[in-house]
């Protein structure tokens, strides 16, 4: 049985995204989605904090693409068994919950809101949390502002709007914003503890709590829950779109991903074949600082 509309869809645009994102990979026209994905990161180890009944004193989200949960508790050393490992997993597990929400127009909606929820809350922490240096406060509350009014705005014209254009925008942005996540996570797992044994990675803290456990060991196994969560969420959301279709069959609505596509590989190409371009605007993250 084919595809229907839905499906074909969602498999275009999350394929067409992928391929652009690893064309992009290195480039600055990423740098505030990963700044994003280190947002999902951080507010991951924030929310593992809150359900161990502890307290988050800051989240913070640097310019160079580290990030650090500044929190404090009772029982510290229980509660990491929950909180160094929600970076990693957590924030895959939030770019398979965003994925799975492009499944109903409520679903987006909602999601949509929530996540606006939960910049809102790292707002307040970049104005009056604890932070390391005061410039990361600036950096944390503009993706806070910046990516809260375009989920805030397209969620809101999408209730305004009785059209399926904004629907189909919210969601080609959240299958953008869900991809991003798994994919950071994923090359983040296995860049920050699978490749490289660092004492200030997560893995190499939580293998400390298990004698019995290498760091590399404990990020292979997030390495491997990471894709499964991956594949996991896309054969789930292909399943309950099966079952109907939610908007028309119009040829516009299969742009979206060739679109980015298409310009994701001139610009890549740009860059490639122009040195002073690739100078310019080429990404100098190699060297990215571990998240914390």
């Amino acid at each position: 049985m084919g595809l229907n509309a839905d499906q074909g869809f969602f498999i275009l645009t999350l394929t067409c995204f992928a391929f652009a994102i690893s064309m992009l990979w290195r480039s600055i026209l990423l740098k505030p989605f990963k700044l994003w994905t280190t947002f999902m990161h951080e507010f991951s180890h924030a929310c593992a904090v809150w359900l161990c009944c502890h307290t988050v004193t800051g989240i913070e989200v640097n310019l160079d693409e580290g990030g650090l949960t500044h929190w404090k508790g009772t029982n510290v050393e229980c509660a990491k068994h929950a909180v160094l490992p929600a970076g990693y997993i957590g924030s895959a597990l939030w770019g398979a919950g965003t994925l799975l929400s492009c499944t109903t127009r409520v679903a987006t909606q909602t999601m949509a809101y929530l996540l606006c929820a939960a910049l809102a809350v790292c707002f307040f922490y970049a104005l009056c949390g604890q932070t390391s240096e005061t410039e990361h406060r600036f950096t944390t509350m503009a993706i806070c502002l910046s990516f809260g009014a375009l989920l805030g705005g397209l969620a809101t014209a999408c209730i305004a709007d009785k059209f399926e254009t904004c629907d189909i925008i919210l969601e080609a942005c959240l299958i953008w914003l869900g991809t991003l996540n798994m994919a950071f996570a994923t090359i983040d797992i296995f860049d920050d503890t699978v490749r490289r044994s660092d004492e200030r990675s997560d893995a190499y803290q939580y293998a400390k709590l298990w004698p019995c456990c290498f760091p590399r060991c404990v990020g292979a196994i997030w390495l491997l829950l990471s894709l499964f969560v991956f594949v996991g969420s896309i054969v789930w959301v292909m399943y309950i779109t099966g079952e109907e279709d939610r908007f028309d069959d119009h040829w516009y609505n299969w742009f979206i991903g060739p679109i980015v596509l298409g310009f994701a590989f001139v610009w890549s190409t740009l860059t490639c074949c122009l040195p002073s371009l690739s100078c310019c605007f080429g990404s100098k993250n190699e060297g990215k600082p571990l998240l914390g």
